[in-house]
């Protein structure tokens, strides 16, 4: 659908009804919009893109013609969520929401009004999707017939691609340097209360999120979703001007104070005290790690053990510590698709090599220690069914599930009421819509 670019052009055409679908509508404006994005996002297309885009709307309304039919609905908290996720995108792709407004010529408020009934359909469309394609299922003998089908020089090729694990870990602070932080923090919340200075003023110097500490400890505003947990939950039961309790996290204890709440965000500042961690944990920490490596080379632990068990990378935690390819979900993945720092580790290694345990620097200023497994190398090639299966197999169950969604619009469109406007009466993309407006 169209993108925050398009969809903040002022594209000047008189609005008309290009075509119906049941009780449903495609307006001129919706089309128009479509194609000056999709002019934006394609180079090439053989054809008449326009008449495509057409003939893609009059299928989402075969959708919600279908969804009505069926009683199936967008909940309203799938709704916002992705009213709000579209936002927030926005907002930081453009410098913040104040900037999209200007941008936008509308309030927030206003746009998020504009946006929900297209975001609606789209989710009840993809429900609509899913339902038909839900039992759509290849078996070998499937994508070995799918393979075989392609011409030898339609054969896409494959550059270099590996099988790499990553664990990381961080150290944990001794029960000692809990406890005193614990202590600091408690001792802040209880000077605050007392008016011996302002939360602003304690943050700035004492917070250890130095980030929002030059603020005051002001995180701006946040949605649901965007905290973790426990810091999360405090703030939202939070009334403007509170202090909240202590919470923990992983990241240290903090206090929060709320300082405003905007429909379903809000603004609020905080203090973080980080339990000290110091070289002692470090070396524990390294030689936890380099035994860990030990028990998987002599088979006493698995992979997926020691990923489950001690990583902290969310990316490859749940995967057996392994990257994966997020088309596919296959562990073999592109080399050219790993960071600059991760793929030149990767070219030192061999394998089957475990990396020594290095120290690195998270995102959150956290210190830790990571290692790199390089189970495959699988170098540049022809696709093939041995290398590449399960890409081939993710290829032919597309294909299946677009043949199941086009045998379904065939047969449905029968019982539809369909009129699309004459000026379109020469697409060869919409030839299969004649003869139902009757």
């Amino acid at each position: 659908m169209a993108s925050l670019t398009v969809s903040a052009q002022n594209i000047r055409v008189l609005d008309e009804i290009v075509a119906v679908v049941g009780e449903n509508i495609v307006m001129s404006s919706d089309l128009e919009a479509e194609y000056a994005q999709a002019k934006k996002d394609m180079d090439v297309y053989e054809g008449d893109l326009k008449c495509e885009i057409l003939n893609q709307l009059i299928i989402q309304k075969l959708y919600l013609h279908k969804a009505a039919v069926d009683s199936v609905y967008a909940s309203e908290d799938r709704v916002n969520d992705e009213v709000e996720r579209r936002i927030q995108y926005y907002a930081s792709q453009i410098g913040g929401e104040k900037k999209l407004e200007q941008y936008l010529g509308k309030t927030i408020a206003e746009y998020k009004a504009q946006m929900r009934p297209k975001i609606e359909d789209q989710i009840v469309s993809q429900q609509i999707q899913q339902g038909l394609t839900a039992a759509v299922k290849v078996s070998p003998t499937d994508v070995r017939n799918f393979f075989a089908n392609i011409p030898e020089d339609s054969l896409p090729d494959f550059g270099t691609e590996v099988e790499l694990a990553l664990v990381t870990m961080k150290p944990k602070p001794s029960l000692y340097a809990k406890e005193y932080a614990l202590e600091q923090i408690t001792k802040i919340k209880a000077d605050i209360e007392k008016g011996t200075y302002s939360f602003e003023y304690a943050a700035k110097s004492n917070s250890d999120d130095k980030g929002s500490a030059v603020n005051g400890g002001d995180l701006g505003y946040f949605a649901r979703g965007q905290m973790v947990g426990a810091f999360e939950r405090a703030a939202y039961k939070l009334e403007p001007g509170k202090v909240s309790d202590i919470v923990e996290t992983e990241y240290g204890y903090h206090i929060l104070q709320l300082i405003d709440r905007k429909g379903e965000k809000v603004n609020a500042r905080h203090i973080l005290i980080k339990p000290l961690i110091v070289n002692s944990d470090l070396v524990s920490l390294k030689e936890t790690m380099t035994s860990l490596i030990k028990d998987v080379k002599n088979n006493k632990l698995t992979m997926c053990q020691v990923s489950s068990e001690f990583s902290t990378n969310a990316a490859t935690k749940d995967n057996c510590g392994f990257y994966a390819d997020p088309s596919t979900g296959s562990q073999q993945v592109p080399a050219d698709a790993l960071d600059p720092q991760t793929k030149s580790k990767m070219e030192q290694m061999k394998e089957g090599d475990f990396s020594a345990p290095e120290q690195f620097l998270d995102v959150d200023g956290t210190v830790g220690y990571k290692f790199y497994y390089l189970r495959k190398i699988v170098p540049a090639h022809q696709a093939n069914l041995k290398d590449d299966y399960q890409k081939v197999q993710t290829l032919a169950t597309e294909q299946k599930q677009a043949d199941a969604i086009e045998n379904w619009v065939a047969d449905y469109k029968k019982g539809v009421y369909i009129w699309i406007d004459n000026k379109y009466v020469l697409c060869q993309e919409l030839a299969g819509w004649k003869g139902l407006d009757k």
